[in-house]
């Protein structure tokens, strides 16, 4: 992941190219999160007026096969490169974020399909996940300032787990954080974004309980893991008895933009729904 960001943005600033190529020839295998990172990768040079063309696609690998299903393709060429053959992975297409499109897609089209490949009868059982993902999309909205991102999730029916992956290519957490809180390396900065109560106050929409919930929700009620990198930071959460442990590490390299993994057990939904039957609704006066 890494290499691939630095080698392209890095070359085309020493070129200052006016045309960038993605030569497919030698991918044999992609993992779902790398396909936020070359969707970014293309959104970035986009913006930035570089043209970018797509070689070599039509190898048959499995990594080819892949991208199609999942609407790689489709995104940016208009249509599937592989002949029709029967769909093998359980996949969301992948989505470009704005701001006109990201809840809409979050309410009709992401949460009732977790719902569905989790089996759940009542997609309300995954309201807290989904008050949790709008939060990360309002990020993107209002702090990135590149104001886009994309999405893709992927359901792995042998582990029991959906892996949503969300990203940007624009102003990273370590540089929000140091406009409040200055003097922190970037994995410091990230854990410190994800304290509960933290906020850079940077816009009325920022109630500053995005990262905390959704690291909540998916490591204590799920058991799942949440996974961040942002500049040259990385986080990784998972459950640690009755709290949540967040191991805070640097990168092996630069993330230009903020890249948040979530991990969740499908097997544990149905805990979730006997938690919410058992919280007694009360009038507070």
């Amino acid at each position: 992941m890494y290499p691939l960001i630095e080698d392209a943005i890095r070359i085309q600033k020493k070129e200052k190219a006016a045309k960038i190529i993605f030569d497919f020839r030698e991918i044999k295998e992609i993992f779902p999160v790398e396909v936020v990172v070359l969707s970014n990768l293309i959104e970035y040079f986009k913006k930035i007026k570089v043209k970018v063309e797509l070689e070599n696609y039509e190898t048959g690998y499995e990594s080819i096969r892949f991208l199609d299903e999942v609407g790689f393709f489709k995104l940016y060429l208009g249509g599937q490169v592989l002949t029709k053959h029967e769909t093998k992975y359980c996949n969301m297409p992948l989505q470009l974020v704005t701001t006109e499109q990201n809840i809409g897609y979050l309410y009709f089209e992401l949460i009732p399909w977790i719902a569905t490949q989790s089996g759940l009868s009542n997609e309300e059982t995954l309201a807290p996940l989904r008050s949790c993902i709008e939060e990360v999309l309002h990020n993107i909205e209002y702090h990135s300032g590149v104001g886009k991102g994309c999405t893709f999730t992927h359901y792995d029916p042998g582990k029991s787990e959906i892996r949503i992956a969300i990203s940007d290519f624009g102003r990273t957490i370590p540089a929000s954080v140091r406009a409040v809180r200055q003097g922190l390396l970037d994995h410091e900065a990230i854990k410190v974004a994800c304290e509960e109560g933290f906020t850079t106050k940077s816009n009325v929409r920022n109630r500053g309980a995005g990262l905390p919930n959704l690291i909540q929700y998916v490591t204590q009620r799920n058991n799942g893991t949440i996974l961040i990198a942002s500049g040259t930071g990385e986080i990784s959460a998972v459950k640690d008895f009755e709290t949540s442990k967040i191991i805070p590490r640097p990168s092996p390299g630069f993330y230009p933009g903020t890249l948040v993994r979530i991990i969740l057990k499908t097997k544990n939904f149905d805990k979730i729904v006997e938690d919410i039957k058992q919280e007694p609704f009360q009038w507070k006066l």
